[in-house]
């Protein structure tokens, strides 16, 4: 009796497995949007605020990662200059990037202002070739 009702039980699991739907496996994995838009904000930090300005961003509040067709973020040091940077962002598009400058999460992320600097600039560009 307990052989009988362990297999009817295997064999229910089986059908039960057999009739789930199968989903079509694609034989290519799904490719990731490139971004088709791109910033790049320079900045040069007052002298001796160079460890303070990469650990800014390094404990930063991350708001920028859950915005709306943002593809990431690079934070470049000069190699000749050590208080230079320039802040390389990627995104879907160009109104996803003006979404996220006129957020309330844009604002909350930069509330609580940054190292003390020289000079800033904000370029924009959009990807025309690969």
């Amino acid at each position: 009796m307990q052989w009988t009702m362990l297999i009817l039980s295997l064999l229910a699991i089986a059908i039960a497995v057999a009739l789930q739907p199968n989903e079509p496996k694609s034989e290519q994995p799904q490719k990731e949007e490139p971004p088709q838009f791109v910033t790049a904000f320079s900045v040069e930090v007052e002298e001796g605020q160079e460890k303070e300005f990469i650990e800014r961003f390094r404990r930063r509040t991350r708001l920028i990662d859950k915005a709306k067709g943002f593809k990431g973020v690079y934070v470049l040091q000069h190699t000749q200059a050590s208080n230079k940077f320039m802040v390389v962002t990627f995104w879907r598009d160009e109104a996803s990037f003006r979404a996220w400058v006129n957020s309330e999460e844009f604002k909350k992320a930069h509330a609580e202002g940054g190292v003390p600097t020289k000079m800033t600039q904000l370029d924009t560009y959009r990807i025309v070739a690969k």
